[in-house]
C-alpha cells in the first residue's frame, strides 16, 4: 500500500473518515479498471501520462495531504508515469515521492523552460524501481534547424521560432526484455480558434517532435541495427481524433490505442488533448490494455461538495478572491469548478498495459535456429 504518511494527518477527525472511505473507493474502482485481467507483474508494465495541473505551484494550487493520497494511490496502480506541469518548485513532487510513494519509486524531471510560453514549467517520469530501469541516456529534444547558425559563409542567429515552447523530454527506460525510449510532451496551447496563430504553432509542434522521433528511430535502425521503439505521449493539446493535431501525429507513422484516441482528457469531456502514441519495430511488442481514468468519478465527485463546505474549509472559503462572501450555493459551485481541479487536475489520466517479457519469443528462435 501507498501513503507513506499517515491519514491521521487530515483533520478533523470527521473528515479523516470522510477519506479513508474515498480512499477505500478509489483502490477498488483502480484495481476495477487497471489491475483486474492484468499480466502477471513480471510480464508487463503498466505505463500512464497524467497533466496534474500547476503541481508545485503556491496559493490555490497547493495540495492538501488528502489530495496528494489520491495522486499518490492513482500513480501506485501504475509502474512509470509520464507528468506534466511540475512547477519550479518541487517541493510537491518530492513530497509526493518521500512521504507517500515512498523509497520503492524514483523520478527523473527536467529544468524549467525559459521565456513566457514555457510558464516555468518542468516534465517529470516518476517510476517504480523494481519494474523499471533508467538506462541513462535523457535529453530534452532540441530541433537541427532551430541551430543552424550560418548563412551564406556570415553567422546569423539561430531561429527561435522553429523550437517548442516547452523542450520535450526523452529518457530511454527498459522493463523486463523490453527496451524503449520515452518521450514526454506539453505542447503550446495559446488560442484555440482554427485560424489563429497558436493553433498553428500547436500543430507544427506536434509535426515537429514526431517527424523528429521518426527520423531519430530510422537512423538508429540503419547506423546500429537495433530494433528502436519510440513512445511519444502527454499533453498534445490535440482537438479531436479528427483534427489536423492528430494528422501531424499520426502522419508520421505513430500509432494511438483506440480506447485512448476515443475518449476524451478533458474534464469538459469535449477535447483529446493527451496521448499516448507508438512507434516501434521490435514486433515482439504486444499493447495489452489501455483506458483513460476520470477520478473525479470515485473522488471530489459533486455530491462531496456538503462534505467540504461542511468540514475542510472553515472560514477559509467563506470569499473569494476580491473579498465578496460566497453563500452556500457559491461555496458549492466553488467546489465543483475550481477547488477541486487546483487539488487533483483539470486532465483526466491516461494509461496502457504492454507486455515485456519476450523470453517465449526468445526460446522459439533459438529452437528453430534463428
Amino acid at each position: 500500500m501507498t501513503n507513506v504518511k499517515p491519514i491521521q494527518a487530515i483533520e478533523p477527525v470527521v473528515h479523516r473518515r470522510f477519506v479513508a472511505k474515498a480512499l477505500l473507493r478509489l483502490k477498488a474502482e483502480l484495481k476495477s479498471q487497471v489491475l483486474d485481467g492484468a499480466e502477471a507483474d513480471t510480464q508487463s508494465l503498466r505505463l500512464a501520462s497524467w497533466n496534474l495541473m500547476h503541481f508545485g505551484n503556491a496559493g490555490a494550487y497547493e495540495r492538501e495531504v488528502e489530495s496528494m493520497m489520491y495522486i499518490a494511490e492513482i500513480i501506485d496502480h501504475f509502474d512509470l508515469v509520464a507528468v506534466q506541469e511540475v512547477n519550479d518548485n518541487l517541493d510537491a513532487l518530492e513530497t509526493l515521492m518521500r512521504d507517500h510513494l515512498g523509497d520503492g519509486w524514483d523520478y527523473i524531471v527536467t529544468d524549467t523552460t525559459e521565456g513566457d510560453r514555457g510558464n516555468s514549467e518542468r516534465l517529470a517520469f516518476v517510476f517504480r524501481k523494481s519494474k523499471v530501469m533508467f538506462r541513462r541516456e535523457a535529453g530534452e529534444i532540441v530541433l537541427p534547424i532551430g541551430q543552424r547558425i550560418l548563412e551564406r559563409g556570415e553567422d546569423a542567429p539561430a531561429d527561435p521560432s522553429v523550437q517548442f515552447a516547452r523542450t520535450p523530454f526523452s529518457v530511454a527506460f527498459q522493463s523486463g526484455w523490453f527496451k524503449f525510449k520515452l518521450c514526454t510532451v506539453h505542447i503550446y496551447y495559446g488560442k484555440a480558434s482554427e485560424n489563429s496563430p497558436e493553433m498553428g504553432q500547436r500543430r507544427e509542434e506536434i509535426e515537429r517532435i514526431a517527424r523528429f522521433l521518426a527520423d531519430r528511430q530510422a537512423r538508429e535502425q540503419e547506423v546500429h541495427d537495433k530494433a528502436a521503439n519510440f513512445i511519444l505521449l502527454g499533453d498534445f493539446n490535440i482537438v479531436s481524433p479528427e483534427h489536423k493535431t492528430m494528422e501531424a501525429l499520426e502522419d508520421a507513422g505513430f500509432v494511438v490505442p483506440d480506447a485512448i484516441k476515443d475518449a476524451p482528457s478533458s474534464l469538459s469531456g469535449k477535447h483529446h488533448y493527451d496521448q499516448i502514441a507508438f512507434r516501434l519495430a521490435d514486433d515482439r511488442f504486444r499493447l495489452l490494455r489501455s483506458g483513460v481514468f476520470d477520478m473525479f468519478d470515485v473522488i471530489y465527485r459533486d455530491t462531496d461538495a456538503e462534505q467540504y463546505i461542511d468540514h475542510v474549509w472553515g472560514n477559509a472559503f467563506d470569499h473569494d478572491s476580491n473579498n465578496n462572501v460566497r453563500d452556500h450555493d457559491k461555496k458549492k459551485a466553488y467546489f465543483r469548478k475550481y477547488y477541486r481541479k487546483h487539488q487533483m487536475s483539470d486532465h483526466k489520466l491516461l494509461w496502457c498495459e504492454v507486455r515485456t517479457d519476450f523470453s517465449t519469443d526468445y526460446l522459439e528462435n533459438v529452437r528453430e535456429g534463428s
